[in-house]
């Protein structure tokens, strides 16, 4: 897993963890459990879906693709990240 932290001057207020994103080795980019509310809860509804669960900076991340569909109201902030780490690849 690859983690990559947002650096943007605009973004510095934020906590580190929520700037982060993970790229697996095989594409899959993890965002942010918490993007959808409450990071416990959004744990446990992937361990109930067998989605893997990554943790970084003590907290829990989650396939963007993942939290886009289960929790609609991500899908355009799961999008951009996903676009973001394919023009890392």
């Amino acid at each position: 897993m690859k983690w990559f932290v947002c650096e943007n001057p605009e973004l510095k207020g934020l906590p580190k963890w929520q700037r982060s994103t993970g790229l697996s080795s095989d594409g899959v980019v993890y965002v942010p459990a918490a993007l959808a509310g409450n990071e416990t809860a959004i744990f446990y509804c992937a361990l109930n879906d067998c989605i893997p669960v990554e943790n970084y900076l003590n907290h829990r991340y989650v396939p963007a693709d993942w939290l886009a569909r289960e929790y609609p109201k991500t899908a355009e902030l799961c999008e951009i990240f996903i676009k973001i780490r394919e023009k890392c690849q």
